[in-house]
């Protein structure tokens, strides 16, 4: 047996989707016997019959006197092909209401369900130059941006929000699985668009509120996991809400406050080049503090690679926990059963069409010798 054919022949790799159906099989079975058995007992009481019963009960020509033979025969008859046809067509619609599949490799899991608030930071120390990459000094805020855009490529599934902070806090995007909106979106954020300063609070604050409100109107989305990721340097916040207050109401609506603090530790990173700006090295103290409220973790970005593994750290963490039906690819086999059983149909009548053909054939023949 070809490795193929004894593939496709494993019963084990076939179901029925509806197997309730396959019932229909036996039972007409079990009606055709019954029937058949009815029927032979009526024969039986009936009595034999003779040779001219049979004949003229087929409608045949014979002598005159074949009447006088007292000879006890058993009816001839001549089956139709058409009562085994219309048997299997039953047995095949059957088969095919009853929806067999083949059942083929595992499918890959379903992306995980969640809501992701990124609370971008954009004071102006974000236009600080302490990091280095390939030999030259790349700001805070560009290479934030570089990160999440890559980090958005990847999700499938999620609905995410950008949420940006200075002066004031503002959603840039609200939730949406639109990864080119969440993109282009992005690459329009810019250091000090939302004002110089850094109302942190404000802006976990108003995530909070985005994450609860999109929740209450859409109660199906109640197994959603949803997170909150601050990237900031936690340089000197302001604004009219403390971020410890902010963080205790996320804990308060089980929403852990992932942080992410972006930029260097110490006074050695500052660039030599005077800008005009007083340097502030990252405050990871806070940021710490602020996850710890929430019992989640922080990280810190010392360079790119930092940044990009705390972020994966990030969905890992996030991943929902409960468990997902392994789903299995299926190909459907009905339509191989309702062609069969067209087709026999289509037989059936083309036999029956023949006997009529051949039945008015011969019966032309008689009247032509009479």
């Amino acid at each position: 047996m070809k490795p193929e054919l004894s593939e496709f022949l494993k019963w084990n790799d076939y179901e029925f989707l509806q197997a309730e159906w396959l019932w229909l099989i036996p039972l007409f079975i079990i009606t055709n016997l019954l029937l058949a058995s009815i029927k032979r007992k009526a024969v039986s009481k009936s009595g034999p019959a003779t040779f001219a019963d049979v004949l003229h009960k087929n409608q045949k020509l014979l002598h005159p006197l074949i009447s006088v033979l007292s000879v006890q025969v058993k009816e001839v008859t001549h089956k139709s092909t058409s009562s085994l046809f219309y048997s299997l067509i039953f047995i095949f619609l059957a088969i095919a209401l009853s929806q067999p599949v083949k059942v083929g490799k595992k499918l890959s899991d379903p992306p995980q369900e969640r809501d992701i608030i990124f609370i971008v930071d954009t004071s102006v120390s974000m236009i600080l130059r302490d990091y280095i990459i390939n030999g030259e000094r790349v700001d805070r805020m560009t290479l934030l941006k570089g990160v999440l855009d890559n980090f958005i490529q990847k999700l499938k599934g999620e609905r995410m929000s950008i949420i940006v902070f200075g002066d004031h806090a503002y959603t840039l995007v609200p939730f949406t699985d639109d990864q080119y909106l969440l993109r282009r979106m992005l690459s329009r954020v810019e250091a000090t668009m939302a004002g110089r300063f850094n109302a942190i609070g404000e802006a976990i604050a108003l995530a909070v509120k985005e994450s609860v409100v999109t929740n209450e109107k859409n109660p199906g989305n109640k197994k959603r996991k949803r997170i909150l990721v601050l990237l900031t340097d936690a340089d000197q916040p302001t604004g009219e809400i403390e971020p410890e207050i902010a963080a205790t109401l996320a804990k308060n609506k089980n929403l852990p406050l992932y942080s992410i603090a972006i930029g260097a530790t110490s006074f050695a990173a500052e660039e030599s080049r005077k800008s005009g700006l007083i340097y502030s090295p990252v405050d990871l103290q806070l940021t710490r503090y602020l996850s710890e409220i929430t019992g989640a973790k922080s990280y810190q970005a010392g360079d790119a690679d930092a940044l990009e593994q705390a972020i994966k750290a990030i969905d890992l963490h996030g991943t929902n926990k409960q468990e997902v039906k392994p789903l299995y690819y299926r190909e459907d086999l009905y339509h191989w059963f309702l062609m069969t059983a067209f087709i026999l149909f289509s037989l059936g009548q083309i036999i029956n069409l023949l006997k009529i053909v051949s039945i008015k054939a011969n019966n032309k023949n008689s009247q032509f010798i009479k």
